[in-house]
């Protein structure tokens, strides 16, 4: 009796451990569409060269959309992000979806369904290494993520991904 009420007392202490840790975005309602959407906010990471770049998670009913800003560099529709994961040498290579822009925007647009894309799955699951940006005028740019920025880019996918369904409509 007693071992039956210490394991039930471990297994309730572990599924709330397990429950405690917060999935934290940014909750609003888009101002064009009324409708609700969720962002991870920006999260900054230095390049090989010191530059900065940013990285925002965001989702609305239809999409989830990853949007690099890369200042200083112009990308366009044949503009492409080449992601490198941690135990693997596979890469998985994305192309830009947002218009010609000299702004350094750089966006990946997955549809939100109730299966996740496997390209965004695996962004969700397995550390970065490294991105690496190709621009409009074939000029590389190279991300290599700290152990620190990995771990926050799983994070937030992961938690986008969860949540976002949420957003679906049926």
């Amino acid at each position: 009796m007693k071992s039956s009420l210490l394991l039930l007392f471990i297994l309730s202490f572990v599924s709330i451990e397990s429950f405690s840790q917060e999935c934290k975005l940014r909750k609003s309602i888009d101002q064009f569409s009324q409708e609700p959407k969720l962002s991870s906010g920006f999260m900054n990471f230095s390049t090989v060269k010191g530059e900065r770049i940013s990285l925002s998670i965001e989702a609305d009913s239809k999409e989830v959309r990853l949007l690099f800003s890369l200042k200083g560099n112009c990308f366009n529709d044949q503009s492409t992000a080449a992601f490198s994961f941690e135990g693997s040498k596979s890469k998985n290579t994305q192309k830009n979806t947002s218009s010609m822009n000299c702004d350094g925007v750089f966006t990946i647009v997955f549809r939100n369904t109730n299966t996740t894309p496997s390209a965004l799955q695996k962004i969700g699951k397995q550390k970065l290494t490294t991105i690496l940006f190709t621009s409009s005028n074939n000029q590389k740019i190279e991300v290599q993520l700290t152990e620190d920025e990995r771990a926050l880019v799983v994070e937030k996918a992961n938690c986008m991904i969860t949540e976002s369904k949420s957003l679906i409509k049926s």
